[in-house]
C-alpha cells in the first residue's frame, strides 16, 4: 500500500484533486488528508502539484485502475466532493 499526506497550513479552504480520477477533497486550514492506493510503494508515484487553486496528487501507477482512498488525520475516509463549498462549481 502507498500513502502519501497533504497539509492545509493555510488560513482558508483548499481543495486537494487526486489525478487522473479527477475527484476533489476540500481541506479546512490545518486540516491533514492522506491519499492512499492499494499498490505497493514501488510500484506507485506520487506526484505533488501546488497552483493558484489548491493542490493535485498525479497517482502515476498504471497497474492500478482503482482510484485512491482519501482519509483525514483520524482515519475518517473523505469522499470526492468532500466539504465541497457551494460556490465551488
Amino acid at each position: 500500500m502507498s500513502k502519501t499526506s497533504v497539509t492545509n497550513q493555510t488560513g482558508s479552504m483548499l481543495c486537494l484533486w487526486v489525478e487522473p480520477w479527477g475527484t476533489d477533497h476540500w481541506m479546512r486550514p490545518g486540516e491533514e488528508f492522506a491519499d492512499v492506493i492499494g499498490t505497493e510503494p514501488e510500484e506507485s508515484q506520487f506526484n505533488v502539484v501546488v497552483h493558484d487553486q489548491g493542490i493535485t496528487v498525479w497517482v502515476n501507477s498504471a497497474s492500478s485502475p482503482d482510484e485512491p482512498d482519501v482519509f483525514d488525520k483520524c482515519g475518517n475516509r473523505a469522499p470526492c466532493g468532500h466539504q465541497r463549498p457551494g460556490d465551488a462549481g
